[in-house]
């Protein structure tokens, strides 16, 4: 209340803002959140100097972190804008990150996570009976799923990924087909290349307007990658399917065409022998004429 206090602010709005700002921002990462005052106050019927006050008070609370301040475009920037998109944009919107305060870390049960203890697999599960008594059971260990292997393709695709990335490479036995499982769960086929997924991928964060984030930036760089592969492909066929039919269409055209010229070639007439003779001896005499 105090923040609220010294900048003026409503909790209601700083409230919606901040679902606005959640909204824009990277949803695995919260940064990215490059909306303009004047943009938020629009979509929420409120006045620019309330959002102002709104994220200054997410920013005192620790909700926010401005990364880059906002300025003023160049004359060739505007220019470029003009041209591209055909929008009259003066000024760049600061960059955001969205972060959570220590303070309520540390007030989350599980503030890293929930952890699986490999040495045992069993579980505590409380029963309703037995909580009361403060005792519990143990539930059964089971059976171990047999894991299939994945296709020759999707593991070559996996070992293609290594050799461009390697920070995929976990230097741990097995790796390659942990990834290739990887693939397969994200509906990678042999169908598939690898040059394929990197296009899809990068295909998918401009449309989303997302950057690439570095690999030292991430806990499990690997599954950030294989979510993103997830998301890129669903609802899109192997673009190699495009390749196979536009090859095939090709190949129709051309016999196509063998064929007409092949019939045209069959009912053409050959020109008799006397009237290539007097076809000669005409162009021979208007010669000799002229």
């Amino acid at each position: 209340m105090t923040v609220l206090r010294a900048h003026h602010a409503s909790p209601v709005t700083v409230y919606r803002v901040a679902r606005m700002d959640a909204a824009a921002a990277d949803t695995t990462t919260g940064r990215n959140v490059r909306t303009a005052h004047a943009t938020v106050a629009r979509a929420l019927t409120v006045s620019v100097d309330a959002v102002r006050r709104a994220r200054r008070v997410l920013r005192d609370l620790g909700w926010s972190v401005e990364t880059v301040r906002g300025r003023y475009m160049t004359a060739t920037e505007r220019e470029n804008a003009t041209r591209e998109t055909g929008s009259h944009q003066r000024r760049f919107a600061s960059t955001r990150c969205l972060t959570i305060p220590a303070r309520v870390q540390a007030m989350h049960p599980y503030p890293c996570g929930v952890k699986k203890n490999p040495l045992n697999p069993s579980r505590r599960i409380p029963s309703t009976r037995w909580r009361a008594t403060g005792t519990s059971k143990n539930q059964p260990r089971s059976t171990p799923l047999t894991r299939q292997t994945p296709p020759l393709g999707v593991q070559k695709i996996a070992a293609r990924l290594v050799q461009r990335m390697p920070w995929l490479d976990r230097g741990r036995s097995g790796h390659l087909m942990g990834l290739s499982r990887g693939l397969v769960a994200c509906g990678v086929t042999e169908e598939w290349t690898t040059q394929d997924l990197m296009n899809a991928v990068e295909g998918d964060h401009q449309g989303l307007g997302l950057l690439t984030l570095p690999p030292d930036s991430q806990k499990n760089p690997r599954a950030l990658l294989l979510h993103q592969i997830k998301r890129a492909i669903s609802n899109q066929e192997p673009p190699a399917r495009a390749r196979q039919t536009a090859e095939t269409a090709r190949r129709e055209a051309r016999a196509a065409e063998v064929a007409q010229r092949a019939a045209e070639a069959k009912t053409k007439t050959t020109m008799p022998a006397w009237f290539r003779t007097a076809l000669a001896t005409a162009q021979a005499a208007s010669s000799d004429i002229t």
